[in-house]
């Protein structure tokens, strides 16, 4: 028999669960709203979330306010919703608040709290958290540098399906930056954001299929894929089509664009937001 306090704690639990369920509910209920442009009924929905202690639901209002959906823009009140969903534990409010301390944009610049408030984020599960606390590790940005902690919370970040984790983990293949280089590794995870339509992912396939880094030397693949990033507004992908182009003839262009042309991504990428936005 189920002592009392045990039924009792049994109940708390199984009650917990429930309200948890109906808030959860009620967050995706306000993003469907948002989806479908139905601006009233997310922030109903985001508010009801809010008052009934779901930290989210303030984050989600402050990121209308921020970026101006349904509503006029208001920096400073879109601050203050993410300080008090941080405060109430909200990871996306603390990266995205982390973010601003980083960048200095509506509060002070302040490195330390950017990187505490990031940091926090990653350590509660949030991919975003993770990808931006793996970079300020790195880059030492109002913490102690630390590569190797780094690429920890980067893989945890790209185990999830962060975008811009599996960039910055290729990228530190290749350079050897808190791991062993290989170029077999990048390659993977280039592989991986490439085929997803990542422009960053894209151009790095790019320049594999030009140098020859982890797989056969291809200059046709290589201008078909700077064109792909170049389409996607990578910044060095036009100036390396270019330079590609004049290795080819006329034949090898044209079959370089219709393979491009013919190119489709497996899903859209869903870009991180990062410390550079």
């Amino acid at each position: 028999m189920v002592a009392p306090k045990e039924r009792a704690d049994l109940f708390s639990h199984s009650l917990y669960q429930r309200l948890r369920a109906q808030l959860e509910t009620t967050i995706q209920t306000g993003l469907n709203a948002l989806d479908a442009q139905d601006f009233q009924t997310a922030v109903s929905e985001f508010q009801a979330a809010a008052e009934a202690g779901e930290a989210d639901g303030n984050f989600y209002l402050g990121r209308m306010l921020e970026l101006g959906v349904g509503t006029e823009p208001n920096a400073d009140q879109a601050v203050a919703l993410y300080q008090l969903a941080a405060e109430g534990g909200s990871a996306p409010a603390q990266n995205r608040l982390g973010l601003l301390y980083l960048e200095g944009v509506q509060v002070l610049q302040d490195y330390e709290e950017g990187a505490r408030f990031v940091c926090e984020a990653a350590d509660a599960g949030d991919d975003n958290g993770q990808f931006n606390c793996a970079l300020v590790l790195l880059e030492g940005r109002g913490v102690e540098a630390d590569a190797a902690k780094a690429i920890s919370y980067a893989e945890k970040a790209a185990d999830a399906g962060n975008i811009g984790a599996m960039n910055l983990l290729g990228q530190s293949y290749i350079t050897g930056t808190g791991v062993e280089a290989d170029d077999v590794k990048a390659l993977e995870y280039f592989q991986q954001t490439a085929s997803k339509g990542n422009p960053v992912g894209l151009f790095s396939l790019g320049q594999a299929y030009a140098i020859g880094i982890g797989l056969d030397k291809d200059l046709v693949k290589a201008h078909a894929f700077f064109n792909l990033a170049a389409s996607r507004r990578h910044p060095g992908a036009l100036e390396a089509r270019q330079t590609i182009e004049a290795k080819l003839n006329a034949a090898q262009v044209t079959e370089a664009q219709r393979f491009a042309r013919a190119w489709r991504p497996e899903e859209d990428a869903t870009p991180a937001e990062t410390v550079s936005e």
